[in-house]
């Protein structure tokens, strides 16, 4: 018998600790809950003392100056975002002059390749016209290059 009590003893005390966790767990569940509406209630407070310093209230001086670094901080994603714009704006910029470089020598060749032709052909042809400025073949009565803008001489 002294073994079903053991055993029954054991049982209930096993029964006992897992109630314990279960009650344990539930009361951190409510704490970590209540944690987090605490951190609701705080971002909706600092959104109501956000609206009056944006329209222009004058605030408690410690309010004024946490809403002063958040202008800080605003300014400061504002030139960052700046900044970003201007590397993209600069790349752009540098792609379009690389195309328009590789256009040009496309061009070229064309025009080299067609001069040969002509040339083994044994046929006489005019020389192909370029710009003065960047070297691009132009058409007859062309008045301004394609390429660069340049008037054409």
């Amino acid at each position: 018998m002294a073994l079903f009590d053991k055993l029954g003893e054991m049982a209930k005390t096993v029964s006992e600790k897992a109630n314990d966790s279960l009650e344990t767990n539930k009361l951190i569940s409510d704490i970590n809950l209540t944690k987090g509406n605490i951190q609701v209630y705080q971002r909706e407070l600092g959104e109501f003392y956000w609206a009056k310093f944006a329209v222009g209230e004058q605030l408690e001086e410690e309010a004024m100056l946490i809403c002063d670094k958040i202008v800080a901080a605003q300014d400061k994603i504002r030139g960052l975002e700046a900044q970003i714009d201007q590397i993209k704006a600069e790349s752009e910029a540098r792609k379009a002059e690389r195309e328009a470089e590789k256009a040009e020598r496309k061009a070229a060749e064309k025009a080299a390749e067609a001069e040969q032709a002509a040339e083994k052909a044994g046929i006489e042809k005019d020389p192909v016209p370029v710009c003065a400025e960047c070297g691009a073949v132009l058409t007859e009565g062309q008045k301004f290059c394609g390429s660069c803008g340049k008037p054409v001489a």
